[in-house]
């Protein structure tokens, strides 16, 4: 028994061991099992924020540059002045600019800017250098401002880095020179100028920089449009600037702004205006759409701005625009047809000049059609002066644009000129065309100069000597002496012996025994 015992107990324990070794029995299901494991997220790439566009700075104090001295005088413009100089002329001017005062040398100066006359630039140039007087400093810097001359760019950008202790009237002639002879080197004091406090820079350094700057300066002042504090004269003044750069890559901005019915209404006008200067095909369906705005300001700027382009879209678009219900659209359709050149819009200009009931759109259509130097354009400009059943002032009206803008016409406003010189019921017209030849150095009016200085009539003779003076015509010598040997013509005669080199003589008294 207690041998079987001992074999029954190792039987067990061999086949636990081959249990234990097999796995064991089957496991039954677990009603509660855990829930399957979830695959693993999948990651997902964090949102990337745009970088943030670096600022541009601009600001900041120029360089000053070199000393230089005036630019050779240009010879076509010395030489127009001197056909008007009288005979001592340029030897008073000097005078006047070393010994002048003030007022004197404003004078002069001004006389010098309205006849753009170059030949007095190097005395100006060392009487600015030497001049305590703010005025007579200031009227110099008008002067190169006009030569556009850049011979005092080191004193503008030493005014612009610091203009505090500078009369106002100084800076802002300084702004104007700097802007008219592109001193880019002021740009960075400009710009100072503009971010400055200071409210009376504002405009000024605005519209400088426009003039100097480039594409930089576009982008600076794109960022600048975002500035909360601007006034909404200020946001206007700076799209407005926006569009003398043209930096293309503003467009984007500028054609959102355009779109922008919630936007200042100029302010989308010269960023209409501006998106068309740049010349990107892309500009002119939106253009073409925004001129359907009822609002006829916008009218204008589109037409400013598509007038760059020389697509039949645009074209048609301003001929179109001529026939505008609002005058001011009018306007701005003929001088954009004039700019382009629009062949087809001659007609509707010689309508307009017939037939506007606005004068400012009648005179504009006359000169336009002057500047076209068009065979259609003459023909009826110079018709009007032929025609007997046209009246003076329509006559008056097509002489003046042709004189100023045209070529054509020159022997019948000299014929007409004649007439008047001779007809004394029409003495105010006779004086009107006078002056307006008096302008002119054409010897098709030696004729008409003659005429006057014949006529009878004291103001008409005077007017006469001024068209003598202009043109020198020497048919009329004559006719001048006869008027320097009058002594019953007082300060017409002195006028003659002037323009003739006669001296004046006194007569002296007998002496007595």
């Amino acid at each position: 028994m207690k041998i079987f015992a001992i074999f029954a107990t190792a039987i067990f324990c061999f086949s636990t061991i081959l249990y234990a070794q097999d796995g064991g029995a089957e496991e039954a299901p677990v009603v509660d099992a855990a829930p399957e494991q979830a695959a693993p997220a999948q990651t997902v790439p964090e949102e990337k924020v745009p970088e943030e566009k670096p600022k541009i700075e601009l600001a900041g104090v120029s360089d000053v540059p070199s000393a230089k001295r005036p630019k050779a005088p240009d010879s076509q413009k010395a030489k127009a002045a001197e056909a008007k100089d009288e005979a001592d002329t340029k030897e008073k001017n000097r005078e006047t600019i070393k010994f002048g005062i003030d007022s004197e040398l404003s004078e002069l100066v001004q006389k010098l800017i309205d006849n753009e006359d170059p030949r007095y630039s190097d005395d100006l140039y060392d009487l600015f250098q030497k001049t305590k007087s703010p005025t007579v400093r200031e009227k110099i810097l008008d002067y190169f401002t006009k030569l556009e001359d850049p011979c005092l760019e080191d004193y503008a950008v030493t005014v612009l880095n610091d203009p505090y202790e500078e009369r106002n009237s100084t800076v802002e002639k300084v702004f104007k020179y700097t802007a008219t002879v592109k001193t880019k080197a002021a740009i960075p004091a400009v710009v100072t100028l503009l971010e400055s406090d200071n409210e009376n820079y504002f405009n000024p350094a605005l519209t400088t920089l426009g003039e100097i700057g480039g594409e930089r300066e576009a982008e600076y002042l794109v960022d600048y449009l975002d500035r909360a504090d601007l006034t909404t004269p200020q946001r206007q003044a700076l799209m407005k600037v926006l569009g003398k750069i043209k930096a293309v890559q503003t467009w984007d901005a500028l054609v959102e702004i355009a779109q922008d019915d919630g936007e200042n209404a100029f302010v989308r006008c010269y960023a209409a205006e501006a998106i068309g200067a740049m010349k990107k095909p892309e500009s002119i369906p939106i253009l073409l759409k925004l001129f359907e705005s009822p609002d006829p300001n916008m009218r204008c700027y589109v037409l400013k701005g598509i007038s760059n382009y020389d697509t039949k879209e645009a074209k048609d678009l301003v001929v179109q625009a001529i026939k505008d219900a609002q005058y001011k659209v009018r306007l701005d359709a003929i001088d954009a047809a004039a700019n382009m050149k629009l062949k087809d819009a001659v007609p509707y200009l010689i309508y307009r000049a017939k037939n506007d009931p606005e004068a400012a759109v009648k005179k504009k259509a006359y000169e336009k059609l002057a500047a076209y130097e068009d065979g259609e354009a003459d023909k009826f400009l110079v018709g009007q002066i032929t025609d007997k059943k046209t009246s003076d002032a329509v006559k008056k009206q097509a002489t003046e644009a042709l004189l100023k803008y045209g070529k054509a016409g020159r022997s019948q406003i000299a014929k007409w000129a004649e007439a008047l010189a001779a007809d004394d019921t029409k003495k105010p017209m006779r004086r009107d065309v006078g002056k307006l030849l008096t302008k002119y150095s054409d010897g098709a009016f030696a004729g008409a100069c003659e005429a006057y200085l014949s006529s009878q009539d004291r103001d008409t003779r005077a007017i006469g000597l001024d068209m003598y003076t202009a043109g020198k015509f020497s048919s009329c010598d004559s006719k001048v002496r006869a008027i320097a040997d009058d002594k019953k013509m007082g300060t017409l005669q002195k006028r003659a012996m002037k323009l003739l080199g006669i001296e004046e003589t006194e007569d002296k008294p007998e002496k007595k025994d």
